[in-house]
């Protein structure tokens, strides 16, 4: 997407434009439970620090004492059994899922953004399309957003692991660039 392109998250994300507000459709028990379990464990984590580069510790099982953004997407997918790549760019290259309009954002599904910080590796996505990830948080409906934040600066509730409204994010510092579903129907 072009600058011009970007959806800009304080005209595109109101209720009335995601699905969640639309008439209920069919859904899928075993993707519903995923979604539920997946959010659950986000929770369990609020509060938690923030430290870029915190790694998982491998086959230990345990909460790591801190997340940076991808760590913390990595990790709580780990819990629901889908394997994320370690870094925000990764996970958005990645082919485990597949990638939504904003209109169609359910919870469980991450948005991608560009931020004061991020990385770039072009040819990870297919077209030529140039993609800057800076940072990435998982959808929890209803406008709602978790994720390990390190932007205090910014806003002081952008500090740890923490939940708000979606338009909480300064602009124009978090734009979205794509929006991925990693547990699919």
């Amino acid at each position: 997407m072009s600058k011009e392109e970007k959806i800009d998250p304080f005209d595109k994300l109101r209720p009335s434009a995601l699905k969640s507000s639309q008439a209920p459709e069919e859904t899928n028990p075993e993707r519903d439970r995923r979604v539920e379990k997946l959010i659950e464990v986000a929770r369990s984590c609020l509060g938690m620090p923030y430290k870029y580069g915190a790694y998982l510790q491998e086959n230990n099982g345990e909460k790591p004492g801190s997340f940076d953004c991808s760590s913390f997407s990595q990790y709580v997918f780990r819990q629901v059994e889908i394997d994320l790549p370690r870094s925000s760019i990764l996970q958005a290259a990645s082919d485990l899922g597949k990638e939504v309009e904003i209109k169609d954002l359910e919870p469980g599904d991450v948005i991608f953004y560009e931020s004061t910080k991020g990385h770039y590796w072009h040819s990870k996505f297919p077209n030529g399309k140039k993609i800057y990830i800076g940072h990435n948080v998982i959808y929890t409906g209803g406008g709602n957003v978790i994720h390990a934040a390190d932007n205090a600066e910014l806003n002081p509730i952008l500090q740890g692991v923490v939940e708000h409204h979606w338009d909480i994010f300064p602009k124009p510092y978090y734009d979205i660039v794509m929006v991925k579903r990693f547990i699919r129907d």
